[in-house]
């Protein structure tokens, strides 16, 4: 099943790369939401073949949590690759400058079912198809509304 979203971020493609591909937040955000991620080896800067560990509960019970930064291109895409309990996800960004202010971020999630347990899970994400791109759709938009915000006061200064 694919989830796919994009948004037009009023600032250079550099800054929007750098923004989109600081996982701190996204980490914290997961940590808030009661998931346990670490980075396998400590590393610090986003690169090829970096990972994740972890566990998050998922209808009461804990799934383990892996992931992997599996392609990077550098200002252009960015491949992550897991997998949570039975299902395989594959999330893509990408980032098309539209012109030197302005960069169009595609995200796509693209989710597969291993196990019984997965393909149910699968199945209500399916019922839910809206909300889900509700979601995906306000995360972009609050990444690159913040992308903007850096942007706007590194003009000023």
């Amino acid at each position: 099943m694919k989830f796919k979203v994009s948004e037009d971020v009023d600032a250079p493609q550099s800054m929007v790369w750098a923004r989109f591909t600081d996982f701190s937040g996204f980490e914290e955000d997961a940590r808030g939401r009661g998931a346990t991620i670490t980075r396998v080896g400590n590393w610090s800067t986003t690169a090829e073949g970096v990972e994740w560990r972890g566990e998050v509960t998922i209808r009461g019970m804990n799934r383990a949590v892996a992931a992997k930064v599996s392609r990077l291109v550098p200002q252009d895409l960015c491949l992550i690759e897991s997998r949570i309990g039975g299902m395989d996800c594959a999330y893509e960004m990408a980032f098309v400058p539209l012109s030197a202010d302005v960069t169009r971020v595609t995200l796509t999630l693209d989710l597969s079912a291993e196990t019984m347990t997965a393909r149910l899970l699968l199945q209500t994400l399916k019922l839910a198809r809206g909300r889900v791109l509700q979601r995906l759709q306000g995360m972009i938009a609050r990444q690159g509304n913040a992308a903007e915000a850096a942007y706007r006061r590194q003009a000023r200064a």
